[in-house]
């Protein structure tokens, strides 16, 4: 009987948990890895000029590009979007640069789509970020999420970015964020 119990606490525990994701894929014909992850913030991979109407047309207000070498301005030339971009070498993202992203967060127009070329690295380790400090998520959680295999995590190339989330000091980022 006890077995039971327990069994059936687990499985209503694992059926809650998968519906109780804090992301939603978006359906999109120039996207493959665009997805919601809350009301007002969505993460990609790098967006075709199609891609950017389409961007548009759902109500996206903000652009916020962390490609070192490609800004948007070409692509995104026939859009109102706001573009912003913060260039980030993903085998040396440091906290400083954290911060300086999550400022451009916390203050862009939402919607607020944030990309790399894959939306996979960069954008995964940022959108942890904003979990951890404007979500109140744990590093557990944030770090559980990233690493989902639907977001693309290159856990062998990059391995450093595991290091910078479980090291985070989110007191000191909510800090200089006034939160």
């Amino acid at each position: 009987m006890i077995r039971l119990v327990i069994l059936s606490l687990l499985v209503c525990s694992i059926s809650f948990s998968q519906e109780d994701k804090k992301y939603s894929k978006v359906e999109s014909k120039y996207f493959n890895n665009l997805y919601s992850i809350n009301d007002s913030i969505y993460r990609s991979e790098q967006p075709s000029k199609k891609g950017f109407k389409e961007l548009e047309e759902s109500g996206a207000k903000t652009i916020l590009n962390l490609r070192r070498l490609r800004s948007d301005s070409t692509k995104a030339r026939e859009t109102d979007l706001k573009l912003k971009h913060i260039p980030l070498a993903t085998k040396y993202i440091t906290e400083n640069q954290i911060l300086d992203v999550l400022k451009v967060i916390k203050d862009a127009e939402k919607p607020l789509v944030i990309h790399c070329w894959h939306g996979s690295d960069r954008t995964g380790v940022v959108v942890a970020a904003n979990r951890m400090v404007f979500e109140g998520w744990t590093k557990e959680e944030a770090i559980e999420e990233f690493q989902e295999k639907k977001f693309g995590y290159h856990k062998k190339r990059y391995p450093n970015l595991l290091s910078l989330l479980e090291n985070l000091d989110i007191e000191f980022l909510k800090k200089q964020l006034d939160l």
